[in-house]
């Protein structure tokens, strides 16, 4: 009872503070265009009050609301430029972010999405196969998109790799390899993306692209993420690692240690086929190359001029950093580290707020289908019946399972 209590004080408490860090990096945002003067004449930030040109002489602006709302005008001289050569005076606010919008980049945005979760898909198949959990593709496909429709719609209730485990389990009835096998794919990609953002900023900074000291938050971001997701596989992975540092008690209170105990052979089998965990790192490399990509069509279909490279090298790390389960789906948190990596003289916040939501549209519109799973398959029991069913599955997995087996496996 406590534990279902204390479960619902933190998921209140992870809303919260999704909803507060939308509205502090809502507060950067202009919905309308706007302008900003230079430091001489007090650097504050003016909305445009109707639709100006850049050439204009003077400038229409507001500020504020209701009775302590400013209306002034201000000369072309005192507004501060985006560069030396006086270019795009005007930034561009939320609403003509989403009016201007290419449809040709769109399209290809959303058919770069749709063909990351196939290969993601594909990926969790084969992963499965690897153990002997032989599931048809098409059965894989709907589960995957169910596990992407209570991730990305429903985040915080459900989580989508628990109600996979559960469908699967009640197909094959092998608890403990599909868990390894959901477990592996999580880890997998957040290597994958680690390894992609520290090839992308040794290319930016070995060409000569970017100085080292505009680089340096995502070097040392880099350094931090790619130690932190190495030593802790290698911790999970390595008893010798383990009892060298003397470390097996703690370990064993960990929530995924009973889970590699249950699958002794499962991770037998990963690490007596090296070879198929490198194809799965192949696929997990060229989704994500998919995935950054579409994020960076996406910014051309808004006008942005972030170059790919800048793209290839920051969006990894968000997205780490956002699958830290501080609030729902990372909600907030990805939306101001998106502004804290891509907001600049030339694309400001309202700008890159406007990109933020719609990168965050897009895979909700791809996990409709998983809606249309979930309407029509099985009803789901409680999350705290799935866990305890799939608890006592690997239970009896581990009373099954021969002694030397159960002794011998290093975990």
């Amino acid at each position: 009872m406590k534990s279902k209590k204390l479960k619902r004080v933190l998921l209140v408490g992870k809303i919260v503070l999704a909803v507060g860090l939308l509205v502090w990096v809502l507060s950067k945002a202009h919905w309308n265009d706007y302008v900003q003067l230079r430091p001489e004449f007090g650097g504050q930030t003016w909305t445009l009050t109707d639709g100006q040109s850049d050439t204009a002489a003077e400038f229409s602006v507001s500020r504020g609301m209701l009775w302590w709302g400013q209306t002034r005008t201000v000369p072309y001289a005192e507004i501060k430029s985006c560069d030396a050569a006086g270019a795009q005076l005007i930034r561009r606010g939320i609403k003509n972010s989403f009016e201007d919008i290419r449809v040709s980049w769109i399209l290809l945005t959303i058919v770069g999405f749709g063909c990351t979760y196939i290969i993601v898909s594909l990926r969790w198949w084969y992963l499965l196969r690897v153990l002997g959990v032989k599931i048809p593709l098409w059965e894989v496909l709907r589960l995957a998109y169910l596990g992407l429709f209570f991730n990305n719609i429903v985040p915080g209730t459900v989580g989508g790799d628990l109600v996979k485990a559960w469908y699967v389990s009640k197909h094959e009835h092998k608890t403990a390899p599909v868990l390894v096998s959901i477990f592996l794919d999580r880890i997998l990609g957040l290597i994958a993306m680690a390894i992609i953002a520290a090839v992308m900023l040794c290319i930016v900074l070995l060409c000569g692209f970017e100085s080292m000291e505009k680089m340096r938050p995502a070097v040392i971001t880099v350094v931090i993420v790619g130690g932190l997701l190495g030593g802790g596989l290698v911790f999970m992975l390595s008893a010798t690692l383990r009892r060298w540092c003397h470390l097996d008690k703690f370990y064993k209170r960990l929530p995924i240690a009973h889970h590699f105990e249950a699958a002794g052979e499962a991770v037998g089998v990963y690490r007596s086929r090296p070879g198929s965990l490198v194809a799965a790192v192949c696929m997990t490399f060229v989704a994500h190359l998919c995935m950054f990509c579409s994020i960076g069509f996406l910014g051309r279909a808004m006008g942005m001029d972030t170059a790919m490279l800048t793209f290839l090298v920051y969006l990894p790390l968000i997205y780490i950093l956002g699958a830290v389960p501080i609030t729902p789906g990372g909600v907030g948190i990805v939306e101001n580290l998106y502004v804290g990596a891509f907001a600049s003289v030339t694309v400001g916040a309202s700008a890159i707020i406007a990109l933020a939501m719609l990168a965050r549209f897009i895979p909700i519109l791809w996990s409709l289908p998983g809606l249309v799973v979930a309407i029509t398959g099985p009803k789901l029991p409680k999350p705290a019946e799935m866990e305890a069913a799939l608890e006592q599955a690997e239970q009896e997995e581990i009373t099954l399972q021969p002694t030397s087996i159960r002794k011998g496996t290093k975990i």
